[in-house]
């Protein structure tokens, strides 16, 4: 069986949780600009002048924003530990687990952090990066010893 293939199901998990983790990513630039709106909050002067208000700034937008600048720190990182893992030919169950795990609790990190609710936030942050860590690790371990 080809690793980096369909019937590898811990590739198959892989690519499944990965799109969910950027599709994700990628609606918080959008809801960046509809809390912009909403708040008539522009930080830039351009955008501002030509609604007629005055640069602001807003936390409703700032919350988004950071949200969204932690996944941009946090996503790649997974999606480059994942392809080296599932390289490493790991068992499935417990490699579906890493990339399950890491895509729910993602997901709950952003509901958290736009509702600003802890320890969700924290906790979630936390797992993601010790599924990250596992992944690394375990890595790391394999290539070293080979």
């Amino acid at each position: 069986m080809d690793i980096f293939s369909m019937s590898n199901v811990a590739f198959r998990s892989y690519l499944c949780c990965g799109a969910v983790v950027i599709l994700k990513m990628l609606f918080l630039g959008p809801f960046t600009a509809y809390r912009r709106t909403k708040d008539k909050a522009y930080i830039n002067k351009e955008d501002a002048r030509n609604r007629g208000l005055e640069v602001r700034m807003s936390d409703n937008v700032e919350r988004v924003r950071r949200c969204h600048r932690n996944d941009l720190e946090n996503i790649p990182a997974f999606l480059a530990l994942g392809a080296m893992y599932i390289a490493t030919n790991p068992a499935t169950t417990v490699a579906v687990w890493h990339f399950r795990l890491f895509a729910a609790t993602r997901v709950l990190h952003t509901l958290g952090y736009l509702i600003g609710v802890e320890p969700i936030r924290g906790t979630s942050y936390l797992v993601n990066m010790l599924v990250n860590v596992s992944m690394g690790l375990q890595v790391l371990y394999l290539v070293c010893s080979y």
